[in-house]
């Protein structure tokens, strides 16, 4: 299994494909915190993961304007972790997404997304 730590960001929002909103929620959560915060931030993202034998591998992607993280964990079934973290340092100020992609061995994707603002110097 292969983990990344990035630079810094935290928040929550559930889409499956193919499967019901209730359904994505056992699936995949985000959470992200702070979903405000000031230049250079430090935001904390987690992706709680329920335990499933078909879970193969969990995606994070931050994006916004002048900074981009992703990290790609490969997941063991259901001996994977439950929670998946990752830290992003120093982030600018701006808008972030970031969206959390569940894959399983039979090709479905899970997402779950969450917005951030980081204040840069001089924003009110």
């Amino acid at each position: 299994m292969k983990r990344f730590l990035l630079a810094g960001f935290t928040a929550t929002a559930i889409l499956t494909v193919g499967h019901t909103q209730g359904a994505a929620l056992e699936k995949l959560q985000l959470q992200v915190n702070p979903a405000v915060s000031m230049a250079p931030a430090y935001v904390v993202v987690r992706a709680i993961v329920e335990h499933n034998d078909d879970n193969r591998q969990l995606e994070i992607v931050a994006d916004g304007g002048d900074f981009y993280r992703r990290t790609v964990i490969d997941l063991d079934g259901a001996q994977a972790p439950k929670v998946n973290e990752l830290r992003l340092i120093d982030v600018p100020g701006g808008e972030y997404d970031v969206v959390a992609t569940l894959y399983d061995s039979r090709g479905e994707r899970t997402l779950a997304r969450r917005s951030i603002t980081v204040r840069g110097v001089g924003d009110r």
